[in-house]
């Protein structure tokens, strides 16, 4: 039988699936007291002192440096893979019968409405979120210079209008491994580039966010077969809109659309 974990990333106590393939992981668990009974990421090999740049991801690479499991996965402590919009998540049985026929699970893909340059632009401006575009642009640099051959499907990502977002896959524990090697490599270079001082205090998560694209870039390049699944976010009084809201291209750009007249019309006001 395979070892399965599906680590559920989290930063406080929460009510965990009963599911003995759910494992739940304390991010940045270096800044905390209480652990919950949880697995911390600041055991072994870690880097749990950085989660403030990393977010989520330092829980990913503690479980990259640290499980044995053969099937590898993340999920977040609110946000689950749903098996179909009847609300139940993924079990060991759908997770091995996937993984017999595709590489890797991944989130429904998230329909912008607009390429992923634009959406990154606009949640900067009038969200006063995410990373900057020159973030961007010296995350290209390094990717021409150390992984040239990925830099096309980078730049095709970019004018894509459609996205993997939440860093939460699952795969087999080998192709996870060279994710990460890949990733990890890359986000370590950008620490140095980045200023984060530009950033608030809570917003500082950069190396995180820019993660969430770079699966792409790397889905892309390596020609995964990928099955998408829905995300159920268990905390929203209506948790179907949640499961099918993204899979609509009007939801992103209408949002985003109010987000910006509301930005506009404040900046009026302070004239």
């Amino acid at each position: 039988m395979n070892k399965i974990e599906i680590f559920v990333l989290t930063h406080k106590k929460f009510e965990l699936p009963q599911n003995e393939v759910y494992v739940p992981l304390l991010s940045g668990a270096i800044l905390h007291d209480d652990d919950f009974g949880y697995l911390r990421d600041d055991s072994g090999d870690n880097i749990s002192d950085l989660n403030k740049y990393y977010a989520e991801m330092t829980g990913e690479y503690w479980a990259w440096k640290n499980s044995d499991a053969d099937i590898i996965g993340f999920c977040h402590y609110r946000r689950y893979f749903a098996k179909n919009i009847s609300l139940k998540i993924l079990e060991r049985k759908d997770i091995e019968e996937i993984l017999k026929d595709y590489d890797i699970i991944m989130p429904n893909r998230v329909r912008m409405g607009m390429s992923n340059v634009d959406d990154i632009k606009k949640t900067r401006k009038y969200l006063d979120y995410g990373p900057y575009i020159e973030d961007y642009c010296k995350l290209r640099n390094i990717l021409k210079k150390d992984y040239p051959d990925y830099l096309p499907f980078y730049d095709e990502m970019l004018n894509e209008k459609t996205c993997y977002w939440f860093n939460m896959f699952i795969c087999r524990k080998e192709l996870a491994d060279d994710y990460f090697e890949w990733v990890f490599d890359i986000l370590k270079k950008m620490e140095s580039e980045i200023d984060f001082e530009k950033y608030p205090e809570n917003q500082r998560r950069i190396l995180g966010f820019l993660s969430e694209r770079l699966i792409n870039v790397y889905i892309k390049k390596n020609q995964l077969k990928v099955k998408e699944k829905p995300i159920l976010i268990s905390d929203r009084k209506i948790p179907l809109i949640y499961v099918i809201g993204f899979r609509f291209s009007i939801v992103i750009p209408l949002f985003k659309f109010f987000t910006q007249i509301k930005y506009e019309f404040s900046n009026r006001n302070k004239k």
